[in-house]
């Protein structure tokens, strides 16, 4: 009987840790697809150092949370994030419209898939 205790336990600790986590990523990508919103406007327009000055805010916030993520989500679509986002800070450093603004759309379009597949639902369980 303590070993089920135990068990259930540890069951509440972990299903507990999730929901808590899935509320802060929520927040979170909805947070940075909004941001990504403001920023790709900036870089289609040319304003560099506001674009600039924007994306290194959004890479420390994803930096931040990246290191809550790794803990619950797959590497692999983390660091897929981490590279479009370092490619979009160099094309915006080298002022060049057409790759910037079309990085920013790809990371914009990651952040949304992650969110959809880390989210709780039948079909992500099953």
């Amino acid at each position: 009987m303590r070993d089920l205790i135990i068990s259930a336990a540890i069951m509440i600790v972990l299903i507990g840790s999730w929901l808590i986590f899935d509320s802060y990523s929520e927040e979170q990508l909805a947070d940075f697809s909004s941001i990504l919103e403001e920023i790709i406007p900036a870089v289609e327009d040319g304003d560099w150092d506001e674009s600039l000055s924007m994306i290194s805010d959004f890479s420390d916030r994803w930096h931040e949370y990246r290191k809550k993520a790794l803990l619950f989500l797959e590497t692999e679509e983390v660091n897929e994030i981490d590279y479009c986002l370092a490619k979009s800070e160099k094309y915006i450093k080298a002022e060049d419209i057409s790759n910037s603004s079309g990085e920013l759309n790809s990371l914009a379009e990651q952040i949304i898939f992650m969110y959809e597949k880390q989210d709780i639902n039948a079909a992500n369980i099953f």
